[in-house]
């Protein structure tokens, strides 16, 4: 094989010698031949290594295993089998089937929902103790469903109604100074007050002027002139710890709430069907006397979630009104009914931007020029929240959940091959008996693991693995194994096959 490699070997030389005499040398032939035999035998042991490899993996690819019935007389082991399968069978008829009822289909709820609010009330705040505004006259008046729901009506899933306010009447466009509380706004020369730009956060465009504060604030004396809707807001509650229409709490509202369940083409109100106009009339929601009711009082609605009317209505706040329709269409459709809950969805402990509010206003004209009334309005927004699930029954959900249960069965075995593989002090008797490797092409016979019981004498008795081998039909015993350690000398005569 040497000689497959002489013409690179003479070609290598040429490069150290002017002459082909050295690639006819003794010596050089001699160390190529032991270099190539060296070669050969790294060739040969490395396809050794990888035919070696080959067949490892071939004969774990194509072995089959297959499962042994193995029969174990442990009162111990028997116990923890049972007990896991009376437990998997319970999960499945109580939990499963019962109590989650996942032999039903599902659908989830789909609907929408109006509210009708109806209340009047009458302020005066001229004489409150905690007064803070120099002129109550516009907080004095009447409030009917036009002034306090804003905008007006047929909201769908949601209705704001105002309980404070900030009233700055009688506003035109003008040049007056800009507010206090306004921090890019303040001044002390004109040279703060650049005319044409805007004021960041401000009300309107600077003229270039550095003015009196229109009211005092803090130690600002000085504020930047501007064009814009004058007089200013001044952004100042008119009662300090009460809210102006305290009464809301007693308005009521009607909330329409219209769901279905398409897959099994159900539909249904939460206004029962057999109502009469007097019923509604005359019925206020309560969780216990009255849970059917779609009529509820404001205050009563802040309460349930967890805080006061008057805590909630002087800065604002948003309420969330959660209609849940839960139904087993299994049953009578009048047995499915809706479920209110009601819960704050704002943080109500915010230190900075807390409650909710916004500003609107009213225009009209006086004398042939635009006026305007804004309002910032304080108050609380209700969230209608339509949720919930139906269920009927259906075959492939039952069939699914009680295979399901069965595959679990298996569990039980797991944990018994756990215990008697690995816990017991036998377990390498039960090893012996449960593991069995069969090869019949490659040995005369094979072994087949047999069970005999042995007995004492004193009555009690063991199963142990014996070995067997099978030739041409002939078969004999060729060891007992493991029997000696529990049989006494003069029991060996007491075994039974």
């Amino acid at each position: 094989m040497w000689a497959l490699f002489l013409p690179l070997h003479c070609a290598k030389k040429l490069q150290w010698a002017p002459f082909m005499e050295n690639c006819s040398n003794s010596s050089s032939v001699s160390d190529l031949s032991k270099s190539s035999s060296k070669m050969g035998k790294r060739l040969g042991n490395f396809g050794a290594r990888i035919g070696s490899y080959m067949g490892m993996m071939s004969d774990q690819f194509f072995d089959y295993d297959t499962p042994k019935m193995v029969q174990i007389k442990s009162k111990k082991v028997g116990l923890i089998n049972r007990v896991v399968q009376i437990c998997v069978i319970a999960y499945v008829v109580i939990y499963v089937l019962i109590i989650n009822k996942d032999y039903q289909k599902r659908d989830n709820v789909e609907g929408s929902a109006t509210a009708k609010l109806k209340g009047v009330a009458y302020t005066n705040i001229t004489d409150a103790w905690d007064l803070q505004v120099d002129d109550p006259t516009p907080y004095n008046r009447i409030w009917d469903l036009a002034d306090y729901v804003i905008p007006p009506q047929q909201q769908t899933n949601a209705f704001f109604v105002m309980t404070n306010m900030v009233i700055t009447p009688k506003q035109t466009r003008g040049i007056c100074p800009e507010a206090p509380d306004v921090w890019y706004g303040r001044c002390k020369t004109d040279a703060d007050c650049p005319a044409g730009e805007y004021i960041k956060t401000g009300n309107g465009m600077r003229t270039g002027s550095c003015v009196p504060t229109p009211w005092p604030y803090k130690d600002v004396n000085k504020t930047c002139e501007i064009k814009a809707w004058c007089p200013i807001e001044n952004d100042k509650l008119p009662r300090a710890k009460v809210p102006v229409l305290l009464e809301a709490k007693n308005f009521t509202v009607m909330i329409k709430n219209s769901i279905s369940f398409p897959a099994f083409n159900f539909s249904k109100r939460n206004i029962r069907e057999t109502a009469e106009k007097a019923y509604l009339r005359g019925c206020m929601y309560d969780p216990v006397n009255d849970p059917l009711c779609p009529i509820f009082k404001l205050g009563s609605i802040v309460e349930m979630a967890n805080d006061t009317f008057e805590n909630m209505a002087y800065k604002g706040g948003v309420v969330t009104i959660d209609i849940q329709w839960n139904c087993n269409l299994d049953r009578h459709r009048d047995e499915c009914l809706p479920k209110y809950r009601f819960f704050r969805s704002d943080d109500q402990h915010a230190q900075i931007a807390a409650g909710f509010n916004f500003r609107y206003s009213k225009y009209y004209k006086s004398n042939g020029s635009e006026h305007r009334t804004l309002t910032k309005a304080y108050g609380i927004l209700f969230n209608i929240k339509i949720t919930g699930v139906a269920g009927q029954f259906h075959f492939i959900p039952l069939m699914l959940n009680v295979a399901s249960g069965f595959a679990l069965l298996s569990l039980a075995t797991v944990m018994c091959d756990i215990v008697v593989l690995y816990l017991l002090k036998k377990r390498n008797i039960y090893k012996e008996c449960k593991y069995q490797n069969v090869n019949p092409v490659t040995d005369d016979g094979y072994e087949v693991p047999a069970l005999r019981t042995f007995s004492k004498a004193d009555g009690n008795s063991a199963i142990f693995p014996l070995r067997r081998i099978s030739y041409d039909g002939n078969s004999m015993d060729v060891g007992k194994r493991y029997a000696t350690a529990y049989l006494d000398s003069s029991a060996d005569n007491d075994r039974n096959s």
